[in-house]
């Protein structure tokens, strides 16, 4: 089964040159986490989420990439708030994440899909073969969704 059956119907999409804070609004409208990014010729040029705007909020010497635990209580709350104030302006295009893209295409199986979710994590995200313009979302939700109605379908 070829994975366009399980995109999602009317995806959020977001313009690079958008703020984060008008970004945040429309995620919590649409009752979302996550974003496609798409440039004004139709391409896909990245995902925003609310792990990249909390990826810009902790000081650096907070945000140890190596897993090193602190016993240390840090007081950083009133410092976040003021950052995630800060990070309202800058754009959308500044925080998103560009590399390591879930990507699928159309004729893609299923199976690769639920394969890409599990080892790179969601959402995924596919686009044209040839032009690379983006056309829909896959998450974990709509694959499940998805694979339901194809087992309701065969019990009949």
């Amino acid at each position: 089964m070829p994975s366009h059956a399980a995109i999602i119907e009317k995806p959020v999409t977001l313009s690079p040159d958008l703020s984060v804070e008008k970004a945040l609004k429309e995620l919590k409208k649409k009752k979302t986490s996550f974003a496609a990014v798409v440039d004004e010729e139709g391409l896909l040029v990245g995902l925003f989420s609310h792990k990249a705007v909390l990826n810009n909020l902790l000081p650096v010497s907070v945000a140890i990439s190596d897993g090193i635990v602190m016993d240390i209580p840090v007081k950083v709350a009133p410092g976040i708030a003021k950052r995630l104030k800060k990070v309202y302006p800058a754009k959308v295009g500044d925080l998103m994440q560009r590399k390591n893209l879930a990507l699928v295409f159309p004729q893609t199986p299923i199976w690769e899909c639920v394969n890409k979710l599990l080892t790179i994590g969601g959402p995924v995200f596919m686009v044209e073969d040839k032009t690379g313009r983006f056309l829909g979302i896959i998450d974990e939700a709509s694959v499940i969704f998805e694979l339901q109605r194809l087992q309701e379908g065969e019990g009949k």
